[in-house]
Parts: structure tokens; C-alpha cells; sequence
């Protein structure tokens, strides 16, 4: 089963995938948002071999849409 079929979630996500010849190639990493307040957003990591600074700027960004989503921004 491919890695984006197995994930059941209808809710708010984030993905980063990289870049092949101009196309998107497979996700790297995804975040589920929890459709409801009480829930915490779920990281599921495909690929554990970025750079650190790649991950820290995805990971803001995680935070960032989250608040969004909250309506804390």
C-alpha cells in the first residue's frame, strides 16, 4: 500500500515533499491536525535523513498553521 493511501485523515494536513525534475516526488513528512481543540497534531515521518535545518523549517511551519487552525494567530 502506498505511504499516502495508508493514511486515513480527512482534517487539515501538511506535507513536505521534494522536488524531481519539476514534479513532486514522495512525502518526506506529514502532519495530521486533529479536527478538534482537545487533539495534537500527528507527525509522521517517511524519510529521517533531511537536514536538520530542512525539519526545523517545516516544523515552524507545523507550529504556525496549527495556531492558525486554533484561531490563536
Amino acid at each position: 500500500m502506498a505511504y499516502h493511501d495508508a493514511i486515513r485523515h480527512d482534517g487539515p494536513a501538511l506535507e513536505l515533499a521534494e522536488l524531481v525534475d519539476g514534479e513532486l516526488g514522495p512525502e518526506l513528512v506529514t502532519t495530521l491536525f486533529a479536527d478538534d481543540s482537545a487533539g495534537e497534531a500527528q507527525v509522521l515521518l517517511a524519510d529521517c535523513s533531511l537536514p536538520l535545518k530542512i525539519l526545523a523549517a517545516f516544523m515552524e511551519q507545523v507550529a504556525l498553521e496549527e495556531r492558525r487552525i486554533r484561531g490563536a494567530v
